[in-house]
């Protein structure tokens, strides 16, 4: 009698109940969440960080002012051929080397 009781007070209490209501915008933001999490997390390429950019940058200034300083050195051991001759296609074959006979003539 008891058990009858309570299973009948526990069904009066039900009567009462509402059906439950979501915030506003609820699924809304609930799929945007689920859709950034299904996304993959795109990682930073790691030659775009200001750190990696800032040491290329320095590494390239530092080789072209060394190779202007290099260049503008003058070398004591160059020998130039200076002669009255004017330059001709002949002797420019020859300081290249292009006076070989080649395999296909």
């Amino acid at each position: 009698m008891q058990n009858e009781q309570k299973t009948e007070q526990i069904l009066e209490s039900l009567g009462g109940l509402q059906k439950a209501v979501a915030p506003d915008f609820f699924y809304t933001r609930l799929l945007g969440r689920m859709q950034r999490e299904a996304e993959p997390v795109k990682e930073k390429i790691f030659l775009l960080r200001p750190a990696f950019i800032t040491a290329a940058l320095s590494l390239v200034l530092i080789i072209n002012v060394f190779s202007l300083v290099k260049l503008d050195r003058p070398s004591g051991n160059r020998q130039y051929n200076q002669t009255n001759k004017p330059a001709t296609i002949e002797s420019f074959a020859e300081a290249y080397d292009m006076n070989s006979v080649t395999v296909y003539e």
